[in-house]
């Protein structure tokens, strides 16, 4: 059985991906993040606990580190040619 420290070891990574500000860091703490969560569903796959709280946020960890990719590769935001005359 995995210890304590490693079974939440994806959240300690998906904190570390959400929080960091430079953008330059952002995909290598994202990519560390869903390999964590994939080991750690792999374990509670095997382990046959398909139903669990833990599952549920790291589905939800996984799409928003999906959308902070994709928001991080996608450079600056367009600015509304509206503002861009004020």
């Amino acid at each position: 059985m995995v210890d304590g420290d490693e079974n939440t070891k994806w959240l300690t990574l998906y904190r570390e991906a959400i929080l960091e500000r430079d953008p330059e860091k952002v995909r290598k703490r994202v990519s560390r993040a869903q390999q964590a969560i994939r080991r750690r569903a792999r374990e509670l796959w095997y382990g046959r606990v398909l139903d669990s709280a833990e599952r549920l946020q790291m589905d939800a960890a996984s799409c928003h580190l999906r959308l902070l990719c994709r928001i991080g590769t996608a450079g600056e935001p367009e600015i509304d040619s509206a503002v861009r005359r004020s």
